[in-house]
């Protein structure tokens, strides 16, 4: 059994309620285009790497969409030492875009965005992605390839596909007039289902990140509910060898240190906690998060988003075998209202 942990806010764990998100292993289809038939939702995605030389960046595409109508943004962010640098994104309708319901891929205007490559994942199993994107002033090309294996998490109110919780990055990425040759560790998923139906009946936001180790990497989630009850997630993976699903019950999620930020009171301080010896493998960590930059924005243009550069020491433990932890990360938060 595992000591439960207090987490921010009431816990629908605690209560009985656990709403089963329990991560399952994912094909192709899942990273491909979901898109929605009865309302208008969001889909999206969502990479990131952060490089060695002290640059880290975002690469997006987002669609908000209906059958065969709606509109197609993709974005690119570009920070240096977790302060941004240049921004780019655009809108087009879905006319030109083309996509794939049985693989990743994304074409704007005759141009390839996200690339899966089949032949590698048919030989080798390994998910290697080309993401190459030109929007505005900003480009990256860029080969994302698996580290660790890749989850989904479905219910009737989110869908969630994470096919590179930790990757291998390298190429190139252009901004303000110059471009430079990169490498780094890389992340990726995939949302879908999100219409305003998830926010009034589901979910009102949340905390989201990752924590890559040498070996280890946990992706995590802290999601308020409608109720205004926290459901705290975490997924660890060991670099070619699997995953572990985290009793929620096990998972303490704690924030401090608020300012004030664009007039909102925001956390820069974070603490993420585990103590779960409920499965065949025990897995321990603790680990603080120091905000070092935040970067406010906005999704659909009313609802805030806040990316974290945060600043990881602690520890990850893993059965027999314990990582101390000491580099930079990326996180986020995303309220609803």
């Amino acid at each position: 059994m595992c000591r439960m942990l207090k987490n921010r806010g009431r816990s629908n764990v605690a209560e009985g309620k656990q709403r089963g998100l329990t991560p399952r292993g994912i094909t192709p289809a899942d990273d491909a285009f979901h898109g929605s038939e009865r309302h208008v939702a969001a889909e999206w995605w969502y990479f990131d790497a952060v490089f060695d030389n002290g640059y880290s960046t975002h690469v997006g595409v987002k669609t908000f969409s209906r059958r065969k109508l709606g509109l197609v943004s993709p974005m690119i962010e570009v920070y240096r030492e977790g302060h941004l640098e240049a921004k780019s994104s655009s809108f087009y309708p879905f006319s030109r875009f083309k996509t794939s319901r049985e693989k990743p891929f994304v074409m704007l205007n005759g141009k390839p965005f996200i690339v899966f490559d089949e032949e590698i994942f048919k030989n080798e199993r390994e998910w290697v992605y080309k993401v190459f994107m030109e929007v505005g002033e900003c480009m990256v090309d860029l080969n994302f390839s698996s580290l660790s294996q890749g989850w989904k998490i479905e219910t009737e109110g989110e869908s969630w596909t994470v096919p590179l919780p930790k990757s291998s990055v390298e190429g190139v990425i252009g901004f303000n007039g110059k471009k430079l040759e990169v490498k780094g560790v890389g992340y990726h998923d995939h949302n879908w289902n999100y219409t305003l139906l998830t926010v009034m009946n589901y979910g009102r936001g949340w905390y989201w990140g990752r924590v890559n180790g040498r070996r280890f990497t946990i992706v995590w989630a802290n999601i308020l509910r409608k109720n205004r009850v926290w459901d705290p997630l975490a997924v660890v993976n060991m670099e070619g060898n699997g995953f572990i699903s985290i009793n929620p019950k096990c998972i303490s999620f704690e924030t401090n240190g608020f300012v004030y930020n664009h007039g909102r009171k925001t956390p820069a301080h974070f603490r993420l906690k585990i103590d779960d010896d409920t499965g065949e493998i025990p897995v321990d960590a603790d680990i603080m998060m120091d905000a070092q930059t935040v970067h406010y924005d906005s999704v659909a243009v009313l609802l805030p988003y806040f990316r974290y550069h945060v600043k990881t020491r602690g520890f990850i433990s893993v059965g027999s075998e314990k990582e101390n932890l000491d580099g930079m990360q990326i996180m986020e938060s995303l309220s609803f209202g």
